[in-house]
């Protein structure tokens, strides 16, 4: 098997790409920070991994990332976990245009480029599984988090899209959706929940490649993956 991982560099992305190698699958790795990326790669070490460095808001971007699997085993099982995104915060009458349109960009925007890519690639082989790493966010709201929850609740909605159009082709999309989760995106907020009700992106990752890797026929279309004592 074959996964392309973004947002690998850190976080969730990161520790799904570590678990996925320790289940013996071979990795094409996406993230901004090519050298925090190479630091992911080396995590992998004991399958094939390639690195890029790339912005999922980028076609070009993207597309290479399927190109770079089909070089890697185009015979093999493909399959991908888009963790990339951005997190941001504070009072919507004061937030700034630009980022509402980096929030858009990076969580829905960058996550249709990626389906594209990949759907794209799967066909060719007959199918594949996709996991869109979003946030409980995606069916929850919260304040003073107007960007970030309309960029996920819209990447919900793409997801369950794209899964009634191309389920038939053998083609499967989960979307999945951690609580609040111990990773770099809560750093320099104004709030934060108790690091004891968090998961630990390792969990997480752990929990994302078992759904990977799963040869059952049947499979999740979304998953809440929530702390143990709730959302936060």
């Amino acid at each position: 098997m074959i996964c392309v991982v973004t947002g690998a560099s850190s976080g969730i992305g990161r520790a799904a790409a570590s678990s996925l190698a320790q289940r013996g699958v071979s990795l094409v790795l996406s993230g901004r920070d090519a050298g925090r990326l190479d630091d992911a790669r080396n995590l992998c070490a004991g399958v094939e991994t390639v690195a890029l460095a790339g912005d999922v808001t980028s076609p070009a971007h993207t597309e290479r990332l399927f190109e770079i699997a089909a070089e890697l085993g185009p015979s093999d099982k493909l399959a991908a976990v888009f963790a990339a995104g951005v997190a941001h915060s504070g009072d919507t009458l004061q937030l700034p245009e630009q980022i509402w349109h980096e929030s858009i960009s990076a969580n829905l925007t960058g996550l249709f480029l990626c389906c594209r890519s990949a759907i794209s690639a799967m066909l060719v082989r007959g199918g594949g599984h996709i996991v869109n790493v979003m946030s409980i966010a995606s069916i929850t709201a919260f304040p003073q988090s107007a960007a970030y929850v309309a960029s996920k609740q819209g990447a919900l909605g793409l997801t369950r899209s794209l899964a009634a159009e191309f389920r038939a082709r053998s083609v499967q999309l989960t979307a999945f959706m951690p609580g609040s989760t111990d990773t770099e995106l809560w750093e320099g907020k104004a709030w934060s929940p108790p690091k004891d009700n968090m998961l630990s992106a390792a969990d997480v990752g752990d929990a994302i490649a078992d759904l990977v890797v799963s040869d059952r026929k049947g499979y999740m279309d979304e998953v809440h993956y929530m702390p143990p004592k709730g959302i936060l």
